[in-house]
């Protein structure tokens, strides 16, 4: 028996994927005239600055094979950046379009596009905080048994 689409589970990875379309999206729309030349310096370069910045985030953070409980925290870590980044381009885009420079449609698609990245990353972090939860348990009481020792 197959299961409805509805009821699968999406896998958290697919962050990656739309990362990559958002940073390609991003990239087009920055360099390709979208903004006057004077603001590309203003604002098109923020936009820029924090979506590479999240795909950076999100591939560096995959490519963190968790053996220990210091490797589960740097890679939760990345996670929360890229999160992070992707709230502050979801702000600069609409400023962008109160302001003019871009159209509620291209503004519309701009930001669902980033949120939808920003809600796959959400659900890694999530599933990643489950999966490592016993390594950051050992490695909070450890911590605080070595405060207990000094």
């Amino acid at each position: 028996m197959s299961v409805r689409a509805n009821d699968r589970g999406q896998h958290e990875l697919e962050v990656i994927n739309y990362s990559r379309q958002l940073t390609q999206y991003t990239y087009e729309r920055v360099r390709g005239g979208v903004f006057p030349k004077a603001d590309r310096w203003i604002m098109a370069k923020h936009i820029w600055d924090e979506i590479a910045n999240a795909h950076a985030k999100i591939i560096r953070a995959n490519a963190i094979r968790v053996e220990t409980a210091e490797d589960a925290a740097r890679r939760l870590l990345m996670e929360k950046e890229a999160i992070g980044h992707l709230d502050a381009a979801v702000s600069l885009i609409d400023i962008c379009n109160v302001v003019g420079l871009i159209s509620d449609d291209r503004a519309d698609f701009w930001t669902g596009l980033a949120t939808k990245t920003q809600n796959f990353a959400k659900a890694w972090l999530k599933s990643d905080r489950q999966a490592y939860k016993p390594l950051l348990v050992k490695l909070v009481s450890d911590s605080q048994s070595d405060r207990g020792n000094g």
